[in-house]
This record gives structure tokens, sequence and C-alpha cells, in this order.
């Protein structure tokens, strides 16, 4: 049918639970302000298919292919993106096989609101506004598409921060969080500006010699834990708790001690290890965390109500 449409996903950052999420742990992730839209335009023409055009939050196009009705690539272009994307669309197609046959031209516009190297989601909101397009549920397009646990996909459609928890190969559940931003009151988020793969953390994750039920069990304690207290003393807590049980499990540096060691509080990883935002919360609510940053050399510091929804 011709026409235009409109979708919007949100992107996201996991405060607890990375990596051993993949496991059963039960990971707590707050959907972020930024994400990605998604604008779309059917009309009838002499020819079919698919133009589609990835453009950054300067307004910069960085990816552009051309599809046939078949989402066959056009002009030979066979890079990792555009496989990825064929990938998706093919699947979205199996799970709703009128998708995109209706004998139109479409045009396809992806914007993000955000550098793609802050590592918010660019892939799962990619996933999510497919799947609102080819009018399919999300979690499926996902699981037989791409790796990881999904929550970032669930995050993608949520106005809340959710308490997710992976409970089979390809299953999932999750809740709405009944919280506001007070429950992080005073926290900022640090962009290290240290991209990180989330495909190579989950490899190195799942290629590592440890008993990872183990460790998802224990994290789980915590973040239940926290779940049922979520104060701001038990924040502080919860993050240093979580930080030393990844950092003796993965043997990897916590990032307090790589980079803040004097930092009168609590820095958490999230996510990936090694790069993206870290969480810092001083022990002091009247510290100023965001000058303290600042004054290291790192420029990007956000409040809660800059960052999260």
């Amino acid at each position: 049918m011709a026409g235009s449409l409109h979708f919007r996903a949100n992107g996201k950052l996991m405060l607890f639970g990375e990596y051993a999420v993949l496991n059963g742990c039960t990971a707590i992730a707050w959907p972020t302000r930024f994400g990605q839209n998604l604008q779309v335009h059917s009309e009838k023409l002499l020819v079919n298919g698919l133009y589609w055009k990835s453009i950054d939050h300067k307004g910069e196009v960085w990816f552009e292919a051309y599809f046939d009705e078949e989402f066959n690539l056009l002009h030979e272009l066979q890079n990792e993106v555009a496989l990825t994307l064929q990938k998706i669309l093919l699947k979205a197609r199996s799970l709703n096989p009128e998708f995109l046959k209706d004998g139109n031209y479409h045009s396809a516009e992806i914007e993000a609101d955000y550098p793609r190297e802050w590592g918010l989601g660019s892939s799962s909101t990619l996933i999510y506004l497919i799947a609102k397009w080819a009018e399919v549920d999300p979690m499926k397009l996902f699981f037989s598409t791409l790796s990881g646990s999904g929550y970032d996909v669930a995050c993608a459609g949520s106005e809340t921060p959710i308490a997710y928890q992976k409970t089979g190969l390809h299953q999932a559940t999750w809740k709405a969080l009944n919280w506001d931003l007070s429950v992080l009151d005073s926290a900022c988020f640090v962009y290290l500006g240290t991209k990180q793969s989330s495909r190579e953390g989950i490899l190195y994750y799942v290629n590592k010699g440890l008993d990872k039920q183990e460790m998802a069990e224990s994290l789980n304690a915590l973040v239940e834990d926290y779940l049922l207290y979520p104060s701001r003393e038990k924040l502080l807590e919860s993050m240093d708790d979580s930080e030393e049980l990844l950092s003796q499990s993965l043997m990897m540096d916590k990032v307090k001690d790589l980079y803040f060691s004097d930092f009168p509080g609590s820095v958490k990883s999230l996510g990936a290890w090694g790069g993206d935002f870290v969480m810092a919360l001083a022990n002091d609510p009247e510290f100023d965390a965001k000058s303290y940053f600042i004054q290291k050399g790192y420029e990007i510091v956000l409040a809660p109500k800059e960052m999260l929804l």
C-alpha cells in the first residue's frame, strides 16, 4: 500500500547483569532518551524493490543499499552491514510473507539521534524497527537473526526500566519496573570513548573457561537483592559488588582501578567491559562528579535525566 510510516526505537543501557544475562541472570536495563527513527515511504512506480539509507546524528549518510523485491542486493554491494540488513529483511519476510510484496517501490531512511560509537544498541533498534514495519514479533526476529540475550530489543519498545531474564534458547521474560529517575539520584553516565563490540564481548565471555552458571547465580542474587531495596546506599554497594564479582570471574581489571582510582564512590562498567559508558555514583551526594570526570578529560558526562527515559 502506498503511503508513509514512521517508527521509533529507544536505545538502552544495562545497569546490572552484563554477561551473566546470557545464562539466566536477571538484568536491570533502562531505555535511553536516545534512539533511532525509521521513516518509510511506498509508491507505485515502474520499478519496485527497496532503497535503504542510514543517516548518522549529524545528518550524513553513512550507508545505503538497493534491494529488488526478493531482497537480493543490487549493485554488488556485499559488505557486512548490507548482508546483515539483508538477513534481517529476509527473516522478517519469512515471519510475514506479505512484507513488501505489494509490487511498490519502497524507500526507508533510518536515522540515529546519537553518535553510533556510543554503543546504545544500533543493531537492536534496527531489529525492533524492521519488526514493527513488517508487523512481526521483534523478539522472534531478533532470536532468529542475531546473537545475544535480547534485552536491548525489549528496551527498544519500553518506556520504563525493565527486569529482564532469558529463560531459554529463544525465550525471555521481562517486567516493567515502577521506578523513576530518583533511584539514580546524583549518578552520572560517562562515555569512555573506547567503542566496544557487543559481539566480541559476548564471544569473549562464551569462550571463557569459567563456571558461567555459578557466576550467573551469584550475580542474580545481587540483582534480586537490589530490586528489593533500590536505595542510594544499596546502589553503591551493588555497583561495587557487581564489579568485584565480574572482575574475578572474567579476570579483567575493574574500570575504577584502571582509570578512576581516586574517585570517592563507585564506578561501574555498563555492557561489554572496557568501553562505551560507565555509571558513577559518589559516596557524598553533594560531590560534583561531573566536574571530576571533565577534569579527567572525559567530555561526555550525562545526568540520568539527560540519558534515560
